[in-house]
This record gives structure tokens, sequence and C-alpha cells, in this order.
């Protein structure tokens, strides 16, 4: 090669390198969700996660994957059957139980690579939910051929015996339980066609109806008082109870269709997932934004968080979707690529706004930099930035659409700097 023809290479791949820099600096966005390739096709029915980087999932036709770098990368584990398996649930890092159609139950005691299948039922049931308080206590529900009665299946030693919990009812949908003692499930009839949830106070052994609705796919409970259930009904398919599920109220829920998986990280901040959407809430239920769905053709059945920022959804299709940022999508922009000679953070404006305003900071050397929403609870409702910024001013939108009018603030942190601002939000 000549010198010029090296030149011309080497010129090219300066401005290339220039283009990359500026369009990575100056155009940077996190967001909401977005999809991670899950290698399979197969449907997708349950998730499960010990921490942000460890989790599994499984579905139809014995799928088990499982990923150790918070979903960049999923492995197909060896299950052993090709049943469909409709839930999973690992205790530790280590121990995990998946169960589904024709009595189906597996357990794993190396997080996941291998699989025992437990021979405790002959295959006319059909197992829809495991859940397990501890590694030694855990139930199972689901149904026998109909019009047999619904089990509830209760073990007290990781699984190495099994107890069936007298119950009438026609199937089992979702089990939750909060302690070794209190605990719920979804309990269905085949004749009446409605749906219940049911609580007891003494680890299964008795039962009392509390609610019942059409249709209900999935309970979450914080505390012994604090829980939601949803479903599709033909009015509100979302209830939440403040006293143990004595009574249920129907939280304001804008959508259409059928509700299949709820989750709260906290008193406010919870999702929830079906057919065509995705919705969180920042006020415990009350009301709820709507997310741009990345799959709105695809069947979403689980959705799991391990803190109030990273969460995933599972589905139809062996769809994953996965956010950082709690599903707020945001959009920030290096303005300056100047150096600044200290740390600032900018009022908001227009202040007060609707449903925009623009948030200004400058950071004086490279940094991880957090720039977070609060309401005047002290809740986190949105995360804006989240990651490392080189030096410089940049500019961020907050877009308040899916929030109520009031007083909102806005914190930026790094390791060498905090500040707090208030901004109102005038709907």
């Amino acid at each position: 090669m000549n010198n010029q023809s090296s030149f011309i290479c080497s010129l090219k791949y300066i401005l290339l390198s220039i283009f990359i820099l500026f369009f990575s600096e100056n155009c940077l966005s996190q967001p909401g969700w977005y999809n991670q390739n899950s290698g399979v096709t197969n449907n997708l029915t349950s998730a499960s996660f010990i921490n942000s980087n460890t989790g599994w999932c499984a579905g139809n036709n014995g799928t088990i994957l499982k990923t150790t770098n918070g979903g960049d990368g999923w492995i197909l584990k060896n299950s052993g059957v090709d049943q469909n398996i409709n839930s999973l649930m690992f205790t530790s890092i280590d121990t995990g139980y998946a169960v589904g159609v024709k009595g189906l139950i597996l357990k794993s005691t190396n997080g996941g690579d291998s699989w025992l299948r437990l021979n405790v039922v002959d295959s006319t049931y059909d197992f829809s939910s495991v859940y397990f308080v501890n590694n030694s206590l855990g139930y199972l529900g689901g149904a026998k051929t109909e019009p047999d009665p619904a089990k509830i299946l209760r073990t007290s030693n990781g699984g190495i015996d099994w107890d069936f919990v007298e119950y009438q009812g026609a199937f089992i949908k979702s089990i939750f339980f909060i302690n070794n003692t209190t605990g719920w499930i979804i309990n269905g009839h085949y004749v009446i066609g409605v749906e219940e949830v049911k609580k007891t106070t003494n680890g299964g052994s008795d039962w009392e109806t509390q609610y019942g609705t059409v249709t209900l796919n999935s309970l979450f409970f914080l505390d012994t008082l604090v829980g939601w259930t949803v479903g599709l009904g033909t009015g509100p398919s979302i209830f939440k109870t403040i006293n143990g599920g004595n009574i249920w109220t129907p939280c304001l829920f804008c959508g259409v269709g059928e509700v299949n998986s709820v989750f709260f990280a906290n008193y406010s901040k919870g999702w929830l997932t079906g057919r065509q959407y995705l919705y969180s809430t920042t006020n415990g239920g009350n009301n709820w934004i709507l997310y741009p769905d990345i799959e709105p053709t695809k069947f979403k059945r689980d959705i799991k968080f391990t803190d109030s920022l990273t969460g995933w959804v599972v589905g139809d299709s062996g769809i994953i979707l996965k956010t950082t940022t709690g599903g707020v999508l945001t959009d920030f922009t290096n303005i300056s690529s100047e150096i600044p000679d200290e740390y600032s953070l900018s009022q908001n404006y227009p202040n007060p706004f609707n449903p925009r305003t623009i948030i200004n900071y400058q950071l004086s050397m490279f940094n991880f930099v957090s720039l977070k929403v609060y309401d005047v609870l002290g809740n986190e409702v949105a995360v804006l930035v989240n990651e490392k910024h080189n030096a410089g001013a940049y500019s961020v939108e907050f877009d308040g659409s899916g929030f109520s009018s009031g007083v909102y603030y806005y914190r930026l942190e790094t390791a060498e700097f905090r500040e707090t601002k208030s901004m109102v939000l005038l709907k």
C-alpha cells in the first residue's frame, strides 16, 4: 500500500471515530424496556430472580433458561422433560422448583444446571403455581381432571415429603405466602364461573373466602396487610387490600384486556403486565402509567423486579424484556463538551410545567451520574440518568404526562456532588 492510500485509510478511520464519538456523546438515551435475546421461541410463562444478575425463566416444552449477567446472555438448561412448565421459583442461588402439566414437579440444587423430577402425583394433575416461604416450606397448587376438586400440596422438608392439604375447589391459579402461616390463593370454580381470593392463617389447614369476581390471575403481598390481585373482569381488573384481604378495593385502571402478573418493589412503586401492555404505578396502585410496548402483539405472562429500577417481563414466543430505569424512558443530550469549572444543577424550565420540562446540569470530571425524581413523600418516581458521563454540560427532559399535579423534587448525585431542587407540575 502506498503512502497516499495509507493516508486515505487513516483519514476514513479518524472521521468514523469522530462520528461515533459525537453520536454517542450527544444523542444519549435510556430505554424504558428493551429486548433481550432468549434464544428460544417457546412461550415463557414464569421468571424468578435472586439478584440483579442471576435469574431463571421457564415455559412450554420443558424450557428453562438461566442468566448470570442480568440477562445479557441466557443459557438453555436441560430440564429433562417436555411438559409445559407453568410456575418457577428459586429460594436461593442454588435451590429452585418448577411445576407444570401432567403432574410435573422439578427441583434443582445446583442453580438450575440440572433438575430432578419428584414423582409425587400422577399425570392427571396440572400444577399452575409454586410458592416457597423458605428453603424448606413450600406449597403447590393446581387441578385434577374436571370435576375433581383442586389440590394443594405442602412440604416442610424441601420437597422430600409432601402432604395433601384438604381443600374444596375446582382449580388453584396462584399461591402467595408472606410467612409460615399466612398466605392467599386464587381459587376457581367450574360450575359457577367465579374465581376467589382465599386466605389461611394456619399454614393452609383452613381457608377463608375473602373476595370473588369473574377472572383473577395473580397475587402479590408486601406484608400481612397490603396486597394486590389482578385479572380480567367486567369492571376494574386490579384490586388492593390494606387489611390482609378483609376488604378489596378496585384500583383506577385506564387500560383494557387481561392482566396476568403484578409486582411491587415497595408500597408505592409497582408494575403489571398482560396481553399487550406494560403499566406502572408510583402511588400504590391508585393510578397507573402506560409505557410504550415494544412487543405489542406478544402476550406478557410474568413480571419480576429485583429493586425499584431493574426488572424483567417474559412472555410468548420467547420474549424477554428488561428495564434498568423502572420502565421510564429518558433522553439526555451533551450540550457542551467544554469542561466546566464545577458541578452544578440548574433550575428546570419551564417551571411550573405541563407536561414536560428541561433539567440542565454540569460535570467537571468523568463520573457516574444519578438524576432521579421524587414526589413530596420522598418516593422515587422516575430515573432520568443512571450511568457514567464525561465532563461537560448536559440537558435532560422530564415528561410528567403520567403524573398528577403537584410538587416534585429532582436530585443530582455523583461521588463528589449532591444537590436537590423542586419543580411544579401544573395541569
